[in-house]
């Protein structure tokens, strides 16, 4: 006996781990870490690090470059004068010449830092407009499980109607035998029951669709067996305004406002002075003897100084657009943060009205049990038509219905007033 009823624990412990528990939370997860725009803010980094790279070479290496020439000119430089028994060469009108250009810089008003500067704030402010898209799946996979949720709930109460009005049929095709009950009873009770069947099938495909949907979006072995559950949600009931926002549209603006103000320092980089070491090595005819009409190979080194006075002509003006576009962000961020406020007014009224008519609905559902019951009583005892009592029972079922739509309402209330908060 001890055999089998450690048998039957098994089992029941077999099928208690057989049906699968995803909750909200972890559909939030998979279907970010599914959807495949994620790996563009993968890309996004790699593309910064490798901009990064480049802006660190060019700073730690000497710039080459490569240069050469061929030209013909129409004259050459000529002495005016003529030596005795001394001949002056004649330079050639095609001349040629092929260098190795060589340069570090010793100054350069921090340029490459500002540049890196750019770079990160430029790449952290693509990555988060990646990261508002990449919380829009929220609103999908909320649409998706509450409506899952709620269609299990009205599976459960057509079920528990069609077990009413089977077991009510079956009194009633007894009475029909014994003459009590006119056929017609039954018969109208008949067609209740198919029509309850037909509504428990579209359930069951919508259901069914549901939890495809769902395990597509989130790439988890979600099926028929599976507990779709609801963390706790916080009520929100403190209002507006009284938690902190963690949307990543804010975190964008910061971003923006990042990139602007490393705009802002770049732009000045401009006017500053340039320092650096040259050298420059090469052969051609002339050399740097100009009075010697062959081939040779010469070298160059030195200091360079390069100040590009010019650019403060724009310098103004271009700060004055970088500071027009940080304001421009501003404006941006003032209008999210007042359009959002109201829709977290609308919400937090949303969840007022649903738990008032929550407060209501259990006392209808008592009262419509109440009249079904009697209703019971009226039939079998053939007081009322069978059309009568599956008015009562349809009005019960509604009732109830009603009661769980407004609980997952409110459920999902909550949890739109989170996701509008960011969090």
């Amino acid at each position: 006996m001890k055999r089998y009823f450690s048998y039957f624990l098994f089992l029941v412990g077999w099928s208690v781990q057989a049906q699968s528990v995803v909750t909200l939370e972890q559909c939030y997860e998979a279907a970010r870490a599914n959807y495949p725009l994620l790996k563009q803010k993968e890309i996004l980094a790699r593309n910064g690090e490798l901009a990064i790279g480049s802006l660190n070479l060019n700073r730690q290496l000497p710039q080459l470059a490569l240069n050469g020439q061929a030209t013909w000119q129409s004259q050459v430089t000529k002495l005016p004068i003529e030596l005795p028994n001394f001949s002056i060469p004649t330079l050639s009108k095609d001349q040629y010449r092929l260098t190795l250009d060589a340069s570090y810089a010793l100054y350069d008003g921090n340029l490459s830092q500002l540049q890196t500067e750019v770079q990160r704030a430029s790449t952290a402010t693509a990555q988060q407009q990646v990261e508002i898209e990449l919380n829009r799946l929220k609103d999908q996979v909320n649409g998706l499980f509450l409506n899952a949720l709620l269609t299990d709930e009205n599976r459960v109460l057509t079920r528990a109607l069609l077990a009413n009005l089977e077991n009510r049929l079956e009194k009633l095709r007894a009475n029909v035998r014994f003459g009590t009950v006119a056929q017609m009873d039954a018969d109208a009770l008949e067609a209740e029951l198919l029509t309850a069947g037909q509504r428990l099938a579209q359930l069951d495909a919508t259901r069914t669709g549901l939890r495809e949907s769902l395990a597509l979006l989130t790439d988890l072995p979600i099926s028929d067996s599976t507990q779709l559950v609801v963390e706790e949600v916080p009520n929100a009931a403190g209002g507006v305004g009284t938690a902190e926002l963690g949307r990543p549209e804010l975190q964008l603006y910061r971003a923006q406002r990042s990139l602007y103000d490393a705009q802002f320092q770049l732009s000045g980089n401009k006017a500053k002075p340039r320092l650096s070491l040259f050298a420059q090595g090469g052969a051609g005819r002339p050399g740097l003897n100009m009075l010697s009409n062959d081939f040779r190979s010469f070298f160059i080194g030195g200091l360079r100084l390069n100040w590009n006075l010019s650019s403060a002509y724009t310098l103004n003006n271009d700060r004055q657009m970088i500071t027009l576009n940080r304001q421009t962000v501003d404006i941006q961020q003032a209008t999210f943060e007042k359009n959002l406020s109201v829709q977290l007014r609308q919400q937090q009224t949303e969840i007022d009205k649903l738990a008032a008519q929550l407060a209501a609905d259990a006392e209808i559902v008592a009262l419509r049990s109440r009249v079904r019951e009697a209703a019971a009583v009226q039939l079998d005892n053939g007081a009322i038509a069978a059309r009568d009592y599956t008015t009562e029972l349809n009005a019960e079922n509604q009732a109830q219905l009603n009661q769980k739509l407004h609980e997952l309402q409110l459920l999902l209330a909550r949890i739109q007033y989170r996701t509008l908060m960011g969090n």
